[in-house]
């Protein structure tokens, strides 16, 4: 129920924004995964400028382990390096990884907040759609990489 609530909460922001200068933003669907946790993926999220070259974008991903639950919510800051159709950009923020273990009664759940620190890039297909690839360093959770790909509409 909890994360039908944050995705209806992130719908409702993402279509009241008006995707690079003050002002603007955008919304994303992609897929992630960790490379050492092996865990795959869904993630919705959006993003806002807040300043000229610099947003704002949380993200929240549902993730399928063997067994159990996992979920990890992202609060990142981006900065945006290039303006062309290829934007290329870096990251630093904040994250909850949270991990629910059905079959081991002694683990009951597992909460690690942790740092992202990364970069990636946007490329524009046309003026409203384009595609994003990022990868994000999180040192505190078993120094875990996240590989994220997903397509993105711009809102203007």
């Amino acid at each position: 129920m909890k994360k039908v609530v944050v995705f209806l909460a992130l719908v409702l922001t993402c279509t009241t924004l008006k995707a690079q200068y003050k002002g603007q933003g955008r919304v994303q669907y992609a897929n992630d995964m960790g490379f050492r946790s092996g865990l795959l993926g869904m993630n919705i999220g959006a993003e806002y400028f807040f300043l000229d070259n610099l947003s704002f974008s949380p993200s929240f991903s549902i993730l399928f382990p063997a067994t159990g639950k996992a979920s990890n919510l992202h609060l990142d800051a981006r900065y945006y390096l290039t303006e062309e159709t290829t934007q290329w950009y870096g990251l630093i923020g904040f994250a909850n990884f949270r991990r629910r273990y059905e079959l081991n009664p002694e683990i009951p759940l597992r909460n690690e907040p942790t740092l992202n620190l990364g970069g990636g890039l946007i490329h524009k297909l046309i003026d409203e759609i384009g595609i994003n690839g990022e990868i994000k360093w999180q040192p505190q959770s078993n120094s875990d990489f996240i590989l994220k790909i997903g397509v993105l509409y711009f809102v203007n």
